[in-house]
């Protein structure tokens, strides 16, 4: 095999190591600004803005490291049949060094009307599809045969279930987004063959997220929220936040998630209907002195107001 640039080499050795013989695909991309795109991890989001709600987020992790990882999600949702029944699409990609991962799921949520709010109970279903774009790997040699193609793309199904409840000024959700563990088996040239599925209950990723807006005058208002990640056999992980929106138009705030980063978050809400907003991580992990942090954008556009009890802005 003729030389490889060292860096590319690098990644796709860590690529091989993560992709290992059987190794489980199972990882859930994060997000600091979840709780404007909770409809990825919940799906009984689906329907909560009571109007078509388009939003996408594009986060660079680890800038400025090459082959650092890379999310992009577009989703949208709104809700059918009287407010009863909400519904959904989310598209996303996943990417580290040469190794994709695609996915497209459907979400589907019933909501029952409570005394003082909503309760929400969603499925979603869909499937993911790996890949190794080994044709991205820059040789100092052109003309490496096994470098030259990219591998199939592998597809594999999943399914998840999620409960929200909410009302116009506080939420509480519960979910698991991935039922189905998938293993990729991979040759001996580092290749993803296939992709096998199977429930273990000891690989499955919980999420338990919440968030209250609180009045400190008619100008300015707080919501602290947080978010817990727990997996059987493995260290809880949760990120608390604190943001502030000022005069209905301006959010400012800022987070931690444990043993990995602090968070610094805006946004502006430009009209009724159109919020734009930025994070910044700073890195806690010794890859601060390589990398030049991670970005965040996130653009949210909801299509119409025909119901009156619409809040807006929208606090979650």
């Amino acid at each position: 095999m003729k030389k490889v640039n060292q860096l590319a080499c690098v990644f796709f050795c860590l690529a091989s190591l993560i992709l290992s013989k059987n190794a489980n695909a199972q990882s859930e991309p994060m997000f600091s600004q979840y709780t404007f795109n909770e409809v990825f991890i919940n799906p009984a989001y689906a329907g909560s803005h009571e109007a078509l709600s388009l939003s996408s987020v594009y986060r660079n992790q680890w800038a400025n490291l090459e082959g650092s990882p890379t999310t992009k999600t577009v989703t949208a949702h709104t809700h059918l049949f009287n407010s009863k029944v909400g519904a959904g699409v989310t598209v996303y990609q996943d990417q580290i060094g040469v190794t994709s991962q695609t996915g497209f799921f459907a979400n589907y949520s019933y909501r029952i009307r409570l005394r003082k709010g909503l309760l929400s109970l969603g499925l979603l279903g869909g499937v993911s599809g790996y890949q190794e774009r080994l044709s991205e790997i820059k040789t100092t040699q052109g003309g490496d045969a096994q470098f030259l193609n990219n591998t199939p793309v592998a597809f594999a199904p999943n399914f998840g279930f999620g409960a929200y409840y909410y009302t116009d000024r506080f939420y509480f959700g519960v979910s698991t987004p991935r039922l189905i563990t998938n293993k990729l088996v991979v040759n001996s040239n580092g290749s993803v063959e296939s992709v096998t599925g199977s429930f273990d209950r000891k690989e499955v990723h919980y999420f338990i997220a919440s968030g209250v807006i609180i009045d400190v005058n008619p100008l300015f208002k707080v919501r602290p929220s947080f978010m817990i990640k727990a997996v059987m056999n493995a260290p809880i992980e949760y990120d608390l936040n604190l943001s502030a929106l000022m005069y209905n138009l301006i959010w400012v705030g800022g987070g931690y998630r444990s043993g990995d980063a602090y968070s610094f978050l805006t946004a502006l809400q430009l009209s009724n209907q159109f919020r734009m907003g930025y994070s910044y991580d700073y890195t806690l992990t010794k890859l601060k002195d390589f990398s030049g942090g991670t970005h965040e954008v996130s653009l949210n556009y909801i299509f119409s107001y025909n119901n009156k009890k619409v809040t807006s802005p929208r606090y979650f």
